[in-house]
């Protein structure tokens, strides 16, 4: 990709008309006042309009975003031009709209990052990486946590998966290992929650062992068959337990067809599922490069014909089962209903009132404890079913350490490549030391891999901006037909000292002769006088050098009045 030009609708705006190699806009200062400054006069606006017309978003919570979002909403059209393999291709973007048009066609935003993906990366990436994703770690915007750290180019956190596997992939690492991880760390943790959820809900049961319920129960239900209403009503209790016996044989016998009833819905459920795709036997099989005969093939149709008949008596056989049981439950219903009543007459008539409420409470404790050692049942098969399926996700857990283990090692002369690369890059800034570039193992496996790029000191901002330097154009080396394209705000300039601007220069001038690499970048006055001033000893850069970064400089802004910004206006 290279970029051709930025401009807008609005007179107002400072079109910017990129070439390749160095691309810089600048802010100068011209006013005397100490009180004016050239910053905020678009410098690092430049680079963020890129990203918003390449589907970047505003955050709706961020005050500084939804007032720029304002502004722009009123301002007029922005044109982004640019091409791909030499074809040229435009971006039209008014933000008062939700929409953009690529190459004159409408797109709606939430398309925007899949038109751009198919249009300027394609094939080249996996297919969860974006050109956002892209371009995000080749060109940093200013703000938030893009310049934090060498790898949080999405301004995401550390931990971030998604940013992590494109560093990973930028790298050159072999990614499915990574993706796997991710796999069996998401279905882990899901059964774990299942298995909390379970688990907090089987404590509000009473904390009791189940052989100690069913000992309870044993001894509850001795007491109502032990129990006595009152001595003098035999003959009431003789019958009421006669009508007690019999409605409990026939509730027992409705139960029992319940179950049976249930066993046929389901297998009636399977049957009516059961299929087989004579189409997905012979993919197998041409994938397994056999090939079948017509003869073969035709009794596979009439094995097919034959299962689907076989299948279609079993469904119409269950239908009718299940039918028969539901009429002979009914008529069970209607059995125990008028037995009930019965009995329930017979118990109103006894007098003591008292012994039988005792009576019904003592039922009443049977029903509970057996709901609970029904619950407590289900639950210990639910959880020990979670704990199988998580020893069993643990297992592959532990062969893809040792595959990823594997990997490492056989990726190792790359590995050792990518890291003296960085070092070389390193190297150009300080004398005694390279840095380090590591991919190891994590400990915790929760990434699968650890990245860790270490430049000594990197705890200072001006040492830790180097390393963000040198980490993006490793990244560029290491993909040079990937986007062709790397910038960066100044604020990577804001603690080096003149050596190490200058030498950012260098390095990134050595990269575009030798590579063809195009470079943006913004800078203010102080450090563009440095970088070209001749009497620093400590400049690094030749007289043809700094000749060729003032013809690169693609706009100045000025700091005097906002005509000469880029927006041409004051909207802070």
């Amino acid at each position: 990709m290279k970029l051709l030009s930025l401009s807008s609708t609005n007179p107002k705006f400072k079109t910017i008309n990129f070439k390749s190699g160095l691309n810089i806009v600048a802010g100068i200062q011209l006013s005397d006042s100490e009180k004016e400054t050239y910053n905020g006069v678009g410098k690092s606006f430049s680079l963020s309009l890129l990203h918003y017309l390449f589907g970047a978003s505003f955050k709706a919570k961020n005050q500084s975003d939804k007032k720029i979002l304002e502004f722009l909403k009123g301002y007029g059209t922005f044109t982004l031009d640019f091409e791909v393999n030499g074809k040229p291709h435009r971006i039209d973007k008014n933000f008062k709209d939700t929409h953009y048009y690529i190459d004159n066609k409408k797109v709606v935003k939430t398309n925007v990052k899949t038109e751009l993906t198919k249009l300027i990366v394609g094939s080249k990436v996996l297919p969860n990486i974006s050109f956002k994703n892209v371009f995000n770690s080749f060109a940093r915007r200013y703000g938030g946590s893009f310049y934090t750290e060498a790898n949080q180019q999405q301004g995401m956190p550390s931990t971030d998966f998604h940013q992590n596997l494109v560093n990973f992939w930028l790298l050159g690492l072999n990614t499915d290992l990574v993706l796997e991880k991710k796999r069996i760390n998401e279905r882990l943790k899901k059964l774990s929650d299942l298995r909390k959820e379970i688990e907090s809900f089987e404590t509000t049961l009473e904390n009791s062992n189940i052989k100690d319920l069913k000992d309870e129960l044993s001894k509850v239900k001795s007491e109502r068959d032990a129990f006595i209403i009152a001595e003098n009503y035999d003959q009431f209790e003789a019958k009421a337990d006669a009508l007690t016996e019999e409605i409990n044989s026939k509730r027992t016998e409705k139960q029992r067809l319940i179950s049976t009833l249930s066993t046929k819905s389901e297998a009636l459920r399977q049957a009516k599922s059961v299929d087989i795709d004579l189409n997905k036997v012979a993919k197998v099989y041409n994938e397994a490069e056999f090939f079948f005969k017509e003869e073969i093939k035709q009794r596979l149709e009439d094995a097919k014909s034959f299962h689907l008949n076989l299948m279609t008596n079993r469904v119409n056989r269950f239908k009718s089962e299940i039918e028969e049981l539901n009429d002979r439950i009914a008529v069970l219903e209607s059995e125990i209903i008028p037995l009930e009543k019965s009995r329930d007459l017979i118990l109103k008539d006894l007098s003591s009132k008292g012994a039988l409420d005792e009576f019904n409470s003592i039922n009443e404790r049977i029903k509970t404890i057996e709901g609970q050692i029904s619950d407590l049942d289900k639950y210990s098969t639910l959880i020990e079913s979670f704990k199988e399926d998580e020893a069993s996700l643990e297992l592959e857990s532990a062969k893809l350490k040792i595959e990823a283990t594997e990997y490492l090692a056989g990726a190792s002369t790359h590995l050792d490549k990518v890291e003296n690369m960085y070092r070389s890059l390193v190297k150009q800034f300080y004398e005694n030391h390279g840095g380090s570039l590591q991919v190891t193992l994590a400990r915790d496996a929760k990434y699968l891999y650890d990245l860790d790029i270490h430049v000594p000191r990197d705890k200072s901002q001006g040492v830790n901006e180097v390393k963000i330097f040198c980490y993006d154009l490793l990244l560029y080396q290491l993909n040079p037909e990937l986007l062709g394209f790397v910038a960066h705000d100044g604020c990577i300039f804001s603690e080096m000292d003149p050596r190490q601007k200058s030498t950012i220069f260098k390095v990134a001038l050595e990269l575009i002769n030798k590579s063809g690499l195009q470079y943006f970048i913004n800078i203010g006055q102080a450090s563009l006088e440095e970088i070209l001033d001749d009497s620093n000893k400590l400049n690094v850069l030749t007289k043809n050098e700094k000749q060729q970064i003032e013809e690169s400089i693609r706009l100045k802004l000025f700091d005097k009045d906002p005509d000469s910004w880029l927006l041409g206006y004051n909207f802070g």
